[in-house]
């Protein structure tokens, strides 16, 4: 197999991954994606790694996004969390992404991390409900993390009073 047909191979596995996620055939998408990472990681080899290096990232990112929407529908966020990490690291611009990694990080209920990407996509796409929603979700668990710290302040002054 030549370089090019290396590379179109990998676009035929991530094509067959998105049939096989439309269909919720969860697992036979997943084992498509890898096999399109496989093919699309050595394409090229030594000699010819840069004039395929481009157009295999692009790739690599859309199949570790889809690798992370696989893995949210199955509410897997350390592994939604990881191929996003993957995708970021090729394109840290990528609004998909970017929603991804903040889906994740707000699953694990880390805020910090959330508020950052989501604002960022909610500035891109001002009109995504997806992004609304999370954001929603976003300032509920705000509200709860303030509301349990307060707590923790409220019980540790009631005890300090209470030991003078």
């Amino acid at each position: 197999m030549n370089h090019q047909e290396t590379f179109d191979k990998g676009v035929e596995y991530r094509l067959q991954g998105n049939e096989a996620f439309k269909k919720g055939e969860y697992q036979q998408a997943l084992r498509s994606y890898y096999h399109a990472i496989l093919h699309l990681r050595t394409v090229g080899g030594n000699e010819k790694k840069d004039e395929f290096k481009e157009a295999s990232e692009k790739q690599l990112v859309t199949i570790y996004n889809n690798m992370s929407a696989v893995y949210s529908k199955q509410d897997k966020w350390d592994r939604v969390l990881e191929y996003s990490q993957k995708a970021h690291s090729l394109d840290s611009s990528n609004i998909k992404t970017k929603f991804r990694l903040a889906q994740a990080y707000l699953r694990r209920g880390d805020v910090d991390r959330a508020k950052p990407l989501l604002e960022s996509c909610l500035e891109n796409n001002p009109n995504d409900g997806l992004v609304k929603q999370e954001m929603a979700q976003l300032k509920k668990l705000e509200q709860s993390q303030e509301a349990k710290e307060k707590s923790v302040y409220r019980n540790m002054f009631a005890k300090l009073q209470t030991d003078k």
